[in-house]
């Protein structure tokens, strides 16, 4: 060989390795993502608005609620933004105080526990259900938090809910047993009683549902920012960060891979990276601005029958804060078509 050729197979060895290793973190970031945080200034309030510093986050439209300590104020739609350097963004005041200058915590996931959302004992695997029952599954990052938003919907509908948590599970709601859990809970709702099981899942826990209502017959399935292919989802999210989208194959690949997923942290891969259809009767909620939910995915999923509900602007699983009354209005007609089938 050459020395040019030498230098040239140098050269190549050393940019696979940089994109392996680049898929290797892009991999472990889906598997154990770090939970995302957000700092919103607020510059001045009133009675009925709230003044902040202009980001990403206080210019989302929607639902959102700051805290600090223990004082919760929740804001609302987006009343415009300062002339000139557009660096202020004022938003109306929904319900708290109105918030004192200075930083507090941006929240998305508007509650912090179960009694926020149902008044009652939470329905666990051992108390009573109601004729429908909902199973809630989290996604990857945020844990149980993440799945209040969707509960108060079904309790007006005088549905009973419960919550599989899978944080002590080594892949979350990426690892089998998140669907053996689920499946469990179905078959215990059914002998205590449910004459309808619903699933209802964030992102990964969306999956977890679709595995389980393979192997278990339910009758509904919410899918809420679909985590519908591990693949296109990686390929999506590298895109997003202007990476080429073959870093995001690589990372899949690592990801779903026995052996391979170890280069991410992952002791076992990832074992069922696509959705899986069942015939269930399926609403997904998901946004058109959600790299990891992709458009050819979603297409998929209409023609498998899935009624799909698309927002505009929402981040990943932010589709309630979008439009709170358009997402639970959604979940209100899908669970009509379920009592009437």
């Amino acid at each position: 060989m050459t020395a040019t050729g030498r230098t040239t197979a140098i050269g190549t060895a050393i940019g696979a390795a940089g994109t392996f290793g680049l898929g290797a973190l892009v991999a472990r970031r889906l598997l154990f993502p770090t939970p995302y945080t957000a700092t919103a200034t607020v510059r001045s309030s009133s009675s009925t608005e709230v003044e902040f510093a202009a980001t990403r986050d206080t210019r989302l439209p929607g639902t959102y609620r700051i805290t600090r300590g223990s004082t919760s104020v929740r804001v609302g739609a987006v009343l415009g933004e300062s002339d000139g350097d557009g660096d202020t963004v004022r938003r109306q005041l929904l319900d708290g105080p109105a918030p004192e200058a200075g930083d507090w915590t941006w929240d998305a996931l508007m509650h912090d526990f179960v009694a926020e959302v149902l008044p009652g004992p939470a329905t666990g695997p051992d108390t009573t259900v109601s004729r429908t029952h909902v199973v809630h599954v989290h996604g990857q990052s945020l844990g149980p938090r993440q799945v209040l938003r969707g509960i108060p919907v079904w309790d007006a509908l005088e549905a009973s809910s419960e919550i599989v948590d899978t944080t002590d599970l080594p892949l979350r709601s990426l690892d089998p047993g998140a669907a053996d859990r689920i499946v469990d809970r179905v078959r215990s709702a059914r002998a205590r009683g449910a004459e309808r099981v619903v699933l209802q899942g964030w992102s990964a826990g969306a999956l977890a549902c679709s595995i389980a209502a393979s192997r278990t017959p339910v009758d509904g399935l919410v899918g809420i920012a679909p985590l519908l292919d591990v693949r296109s989802a990686l390929r999506g999210a590298v895109s997003a960060v202007r990476l080429p989208r073959f870093v995001g194959s690589v990372a899949a690949r690592i990801a779903t891979t026995p052996v391979l997923s170890r280069l991410a942290g992952a002791a076992e891969p990832v074992r069922t990276a696509t959705w899986q259809a069942s015939g269930t009767p399926t609403l997904l909620l998901r946004s058109t601005a959600d790299p990891f939910v992709a458009a050819t995915d979603v297409s998929a999923a209409v023609q498998r029958g899935a009624t799909v509900v698309s927002f505009a602007t929402a981040p990943h699983t932010l589709e309630w804060n979008e439009d709170p009354e358009r997402f639970d209005d959604a979940v209100r007609t899908f669970a009509t078509t379920l009592r009437d089938a």
